[in-house]
């Protein structure tokens, strides 16, 4: 099996440093650019299904690379980014000077604290691993392309390359950029980071 992970195209957000996970932002006109880019690099990469998280910006990135392939497209809600609850569109700085009790629990546990009114990175991660763990079995000697958002992809790549969730921040993922993993007898290798 092959999964081929592709973060979104840019969106308003990335471009201004704000917290954004479950926010429904359409891609800006770069992230459109970075899409096409992408699709076009995509054009005759054997491909045998498109799953996307169900948010615009990876539908619509995903409907881009699509236009190249005749293969069915579905979505799936669990490949969401991590939820942040209360920092949901806001930058660091501001996260610091409005919740700066809940910013300290979250730099004491990374892991497990929950953000209020959203989720724990343990809580993302472990939803995204059910995912992953599901694709494996049921599309097995496939090429899977997944069009998802940096902290999924960290997450699959930590899962399935390095050691668990510890190594989530080891991981620098790009807007619209290739990140590949072959499996072979339950044997995942990292082939391409970023591309």
């Amino acid at each position: 099996m092959n999964l081929i992970l592709i973060r979104h195209g840019e969106i308003e957000e990335n471009h201004k440093g704000l917290y954004c996970g479950f926010i429904d932002s359409s891609l800006t006109e770069r992230g459109i650019l970075q899409a096409k880019e992408m699709s076009e690099k995509l054009r005759e990469e054997k491909i045998d299904m498109i799953i996307s998280s169900n948010l615009k910006r990876t539908i619509e990135t995903a409907n881009m690379i699509h236009k190249h392939h005749s293969i069915k497209m579905t979505q799936d809600e669990n490949l969401r980014e991590m939820n942040f609850g209360l920092w949901e569109g806001l930058d660091y700085h501001t996260i610091k000077e409005k919740y700066p009790k809940e910013l300290e629990k979250w730099q004491k546990d990374w892991v497990e604290y929950q953000v209020p009114q959203g989720e724990s990175l343990m809580q993302m991660y472990e939803r995204v691993v059910k995912v992953i763990e599901k694709i494996q079995k049921e599309y097995e000697n496939q090429n899977i392309l997944i069009v998802s958002h940096a902290g999924c992809i960290r997450a699959i790549v930590s899962y399935l390359i390095g050691n668990g969730v510890k190594d989530y921040w080891r991981y620098k993922i790009e807007n619209c950029r290739i990140t590949k993993i072959e499996i072979v007898d339950d044997f995942p290798v990292l082939t391409a980071l970023n591309q």
